[in-house]
């Protein structure tokens, strides 16, 4: 699994820890595998949920520095999407965690300054 290593961008304030939504996503998707239904399951929901709401506005501060193109297109989707995995109900529970999960890491890494060159 690849690591998100997070690199701040002076102008965007972070919210919360960029260890613990790494550690979160890890999680998530091992759970969505082996057990994506459950207390446990549910609270890591949650918990991916919030970290999406907190970076979003970061993410989205990001998207609009970027250049009009491709790349600030699909970053912009990426930041729509996550919300809206966030805001859905869950109908099949181990896609749901994934999606969180993804969300979660890519919005980080958007509102790090990581949009570009950071895959």
């Amino acid at each position: 699994m690849t690591r998100l290593q997070a690199v701040p961008d002076p102008a965007v304030p972070l919210p919360g820890s960029t260890g613990q939504v790494v550690q979160d996503v890890e999680l998530a998707l091992r759970l969505a595998a082996a057990a994506p239904t459950g207390d446990a399951a549910d609270a890591l929901r949650e918990r991916l949920r919030g970290y999406i709401r907190a970076y979003a506005g970061a993410a989205e501060a990001r998207v609009r520095r970027l250049g009009d193109g491709r790349e600030r297109d699909i970053a912009a989707g990426t930041v729509a999407h996550a919300r809206a995995v966030a805001a859905d109900p869950v109908h099949d529970p181990a896609a749901n965690l994934r999606l969180l999960a993804m969300g979660a890491r890519m919005l980080v890494r958007y509102a790090s300054g990581g949009a570009e060159g950071g895959r």
